[in-house]
């Protein structure tokens, strides 16, 4: 299925840049994915959900396309629908501990900044590693309660042009669901490989593919 497009806005004046509904020439730039928080609205609508729930299927595994450690996790599957008060969880977030290498304050207040930053205090990230049970997103999506926080993403255009995105995080539903959780993962699942670097060294000898996972080589 395709992900929804949303018309960017004038930082100024806070009308659409694009000026029809067409995707060409100059009126590309005026449209933008939304975030990838629109995984449940465009899976719905596509028919998708609906199809997956007729064949029998439970659950869906959500990543980052770029985490190479992403891998479908069976042991993570039997604790989800494993839990010892009999309610399946709805919703399962894989998390890790946190490097300060991994601070992202796109969403943070400056006032909370050097806050947030502490790997002290706030121990642990989300890898966006989501395990999801079909039938809720379902149920979410037309009681129209998958109530997720707009994120406002200002871009500056090839002309210069200063503009807005409002986008969505798919991790931000957890809220939505009923019995969600969140499990601490082995860092192995982390691997995004987002520059060139990064793939360099997922290539070298200090990764090994074991089981068709990506694991750190033993030397």
């Amino acid at each position: 299925f395709n992900q929804s497009r949303y018309p960017r806005l004038n930082k100024e004046s806070l009308l659409p840049v694009a000026i029809n509904m067409s995707m060409n020439g100059s009126n590309t730039e005026g449209w933008y994915p939304p975030g990838h928080g629109d995984i449940y609205a465009s899976f719905y609508n596509s028919g998708l959900l609906d199809q997956l729930i007729a064949e029998g299927k439970e659950y869906i595994f959500v990543s980052n396309i770029d985490n190479l450690g992403a891998t479908v996790d069976l042991h993570i599957l039997h604790h989800l629908v494993s839990q010892p008060n009999g309610k399946r969880c709805e919703f399962v977030m894989e998390v890790t501990d946190k490097t300060r290498a991994d601070v992202k304050i796109a969403q943070v207040p400056k006032a909370h900044v050097d806050e947030f930053k502490s790997v002290s205090k706030f121990k642990i990230f989300n890898t966006n590693n989501l395990w999801i049970s079909l039938a809720a997103i379902k149920r979410l999506q037309e009681q129209s309660e998958m109530d997720m926080e707009i994120i406002v993403n200002p871009k500056t255009l090839d002309g210069g042009q200063n503009v807005i995105q409002l986008e969505t995080a798919v991790g931000a539903a957890i809220k939505c669901f009923d019995n969600a959780l969140g499990i601490n993962v082995p860092r192995s699942r982390f691997l995004p490989v987002k520059t060139s670097s990064d793939l360099l060294l997922v290539m070298s000898n200090l990764y090994i593919k074991k089981k068709k996972r990506l694991c750190l080589s033993v030397f």
